[in-house]
């Protein structure tokens, strides 16, 4: 009866949310279906993408292509090495490029569409009546391609998430709906796919003919449901209007750099790089060992996809029960348990699908419990470095890719021992698995492999410590930043800041009312109700009190200390920079460090003197003869000129205009062109050289800001 009552509430608040978001949410139902609906279009890209990218592990490259081990390993390497500076430019677009449609939307049609294209003509290549080393050219060149289009547009629609609400509940919350609707898509291929390779290809699923079939309806269907999400969603940041959306490529990275929670997550990742070893056991058993028939393994894989369901429906209400850090340790044991089994059951292919059912339960919870905590992390690094720093994470990431390289050649390593290399007799060298002793040799490895990968993909996890309610103070925090902000630069008046000044008070009254002790509370035989009231009072104490520090940061010794520097920095002025002296970082690294609050001083301190040494380098060598204003707008003064010559460009081709016109515009285009890129460089080389002095300007203004806000909420407490 419960249930169905909450299924009327549900319906009820669907039809009332439908437009608009619940008090204290940010994103209606339309939205987190858009998102969610979208999501099996996108999926379904990812999925004929995700099928053809060069691996030491690709079957479609490997056994049907026929493109030897090592040599798929030595071009995994150099597809890796050529994706850093791809990596590199699409990190510094999300970050920098600014485009009316937010930080991630505009790059769901621009880069799922090519994505498409280039997988439609991997597939539809003839490629065995071309010789065996243009086989690996053109492989290079479309992954190469994907390398820059598939990885942005993955990139773009999960971390879409991360920006449509500050909430860090709410965006769980919307990841398992779109985790229990998308993977409707990849169940559906893996059903479909097996059924497809028993009419064109006598059951053979890794014949070209089979995708040759599948993906133009893949292709149709995923741009049309993408299109859905471009359309019905809107970006949401946490950010001062005021505040300038821009930030240096170096400095970004440096800043990612700092963030301790992204190299936990990170190492996770790396350690846990064997994991994934068993992804071919079921499809092995059924196309070697003949286990089951093309239909049963139809069903299978059907079978094994309804397990996603289940940590995609769990999730959220066990993220919120016992937090994410919990969630993870616990499902990672489970894996290694499930993993495990595998082994002394592999005999028969039904009771190898019911322990990878339970291996894909736990795994399902990955599915929202990576974007949840990704989205945190993003949170913490805007908190800590005062920068809305997305794309970045994912350049930072490439260091990953070095471990990778190195890693990726254990499993290349392992299938040779067991016979799958070119000359090993077989017309197809992955023919060897045929024999059955062989086949279940490997797979035995493989299980035992991927235990011990998943094992070693928990220790990290031990090490997080970055919680709901810290997450929620962060935010906190950063509503307050941003208005703060605003007020200062005039953007906001005295009215418009009233729900800050409660949000302040609130915050100074719950501090006053102080934690409840629960375990005293249980004791005297409190109920669930009030007991999980306490618990969210005890939450809203923790949070008030690091707003309330955010609002003294000027206040404290480590804030005076810095406002000192930054006034003597702002005073000495431009031409101060070239002043600077290694002294002043052997200062900083002889401050006291003894406590928390001198040890922050301390840190912050060195960070300053190493960017002031930074700018007097780059000062140095750019502006030997010392430093002359760059003024951007003189720069946008150029790219308007540029937008004008265009439009005019166009207006002459439209109407047939003369060759000599044509011409004439060319050389006023070409000449322009060379202005703007030595206007650019010089504006770059200006930055790089002046840094600390924008940086102690910003903090002084910051502090303005908090100062003025200050005043104001004084005048409201006498009043």
């Amino acid at each position: 009866m419960k249930l169905v009552q909450r299924g009327k509430g549900l319906l009820k608040d669907v039809k009332t949310y439908w437009k608009t978001p619940p008090q204290g949410k940010y994103m209606p139902f339309r939205e987190i279906a858009a998102y969610s609906v979208g999501g099996m279009g996108a999926y379904s890209i990812f999925t004929m993408a995700q099928a053809l990218l060069l691996s030491t592990t690709n079957v479609i490259i490997g056994n049907t292509i026929g493109i030897q081990p090592m040599h798929m390993y030595v071009m995994y390497l150099i597809s890796v090495i050529t994706n850093i500076p791809l990596t590199m430019v699409r990190a510094n677009m999300v970050d920098n490029v600014r485009y009316s449609g937010g930080k991630y939307r505009p790059y769901l049609l621009r880069t799922g569409i090519p994505t498409v294209l280039i997988s439609l003509a991997f597939v539809y290549t003839p490629y065995q009546s071309i010789g065996y080393l243009w086989r690996c050219a053109l492989i290079f060149l479309y992954n190469f391609g994907l390398q820059f289009y598939y990885n942005f547009f993955f990139d773009a629609y999960e971390n879409l998430i991360h920006v449509l609400s500050p909430d860090s509940q709410e965006r769980t919350n919307a990841t398992a709906v779109k985790s229990m609707i998308y993977s409707l898509s990849p169940t559906v291929t893996n059903f479909v796919t097996p059924l497809i390779a028993g009419k064109v290809a006598d059951g053979n699923m890794y014949d070209l003919r089979v995708y040759q079939w599948l993906y133009p309806f893949i292709a149709i269907t995923g741009v049309a449901l993408i299109f859905l999400v471009y359309a019905r969603t809107e970006e949401k940041i946490v950010v001062a209007k005021t505040h300038p959306m821009k930030i240096r490529f170096t400095d970004a990275l440096r800043e990612v750099a700092k963030n301790k929670y992204f190299w936990i997550i990170s190492l996770a990742g790396w350690l846990g790089f064997l994991e994934t070893c068993t992804y071919v056991i079921l499809q092995w058993l059924y196309n070697y060992a003949h286990l089951c028939t093309a239909e049963q393994y139809s069903f299978i894989t059907l079978i094994r996809g309804t397990a996603y369901a289940w940590g995609m429906l769990l999730a959220p209400f066990a993220i919120k029960r016992w937090g994410k850090k919990k969630v993870l340790i616990a499902t990672n044991l489970a894996n290694v348990l499930f993993l495990a089994l595998v082994y002394p059951l592999m005999g028969s292919i039904w009771t190898v699908l019911l322990c990878m059912y339970f291996n894909s339960i736990a795994d399902s919870f990955l599915v929202v419990l990576n974007p949840a905590i990704q989205a945190d992390i993003r949170d913490y690094q805007h908190y800590k470095s005062g920068e809305r720093i997305d794309g970045m994470f994912g350049a930072v990431a490439l260091i990953g890719s070095f471990v990778t390289m190195a890693t990726s050649s254990v499993l290349p390593a392992v299938y040779e021992k067991y016979g799958i290399f070119a000359g090993n007799g077989y017309e197809n060298m992955y023919d060897i698995l045929y024999n059955t002793e062989t086949l279940f040799k490997l797979v035995g490895v493989l299980v035992i492999l991927s235990a011990v990968g998943a094992a070693l993909n928990t220790v990290p996890y031990f090490f997080y410590d970055f919680t709901e309610t810290k997450q929620k103070a962060v935010i906190r925090v950063l509503q307050l930043r941003a208005n703060v902000e605003d007020y200062g630069n005039g953007v906001l008046s005295d009215t418009d800041m009233a729900p800050t000044l409660e949000m302040i008070q609130s915050a100074k009254q719950t501090l006053l009312r102080g934690k409840t002790d629960l375990k005293k509370m249980k004791a005297d035989g409190a109920s669930r109700a009030e007991l999980r009231q306490a618990k969210a009072d005890n939450e809203e104490t923790e949070i008030a009190a690091v707003l309330l520090d955010e609002l003294e940061r000027f206040e404290t010794p480590a804030g005076k200390a810095r406002l000192d520097w930054a006034a003597g920095v702002a005073e000495r002025g431009l031409s101060g920079i070239y002043a600077v002296t290694a002294q002043a970082l052997r200062q900083a690294k002889a401050l006291p460090d003894g406590t928390k609050e001198e040890r922050e001083e301390r840190k912050q301190a060195i960070a300053d003197a190493r960017l002031a040494l930074r700018s007097r380098k780059a000062a140095e060598k750019y502006f030997p003869n010392g430093l002359t204003e760059v003024r951007e707008d003189e720069l946008q003064s150029l790219f308007e000129k540029e937008a004008s010559l265009n439009e005019q460009r166009r207006a002459l081709l439209a109407n047939g205009g003369a060759k000599s016109e044509l011409k004439q515009l060319s050389a006023k285009q070409k000449e322009l062109n060379k202005q703007i890129k030595t206007a650019t460089v010089r504006y770059q080389h200006f930055t790089e050289s002046t840094k600390v002095y924008t940086e102690a300007k910003k903090y002084l203004a910051q502090a303005a800001c908090y100062e003025k806000f200050g005043a104001l909420h004084s005048r409201m407490q006498e009043d």
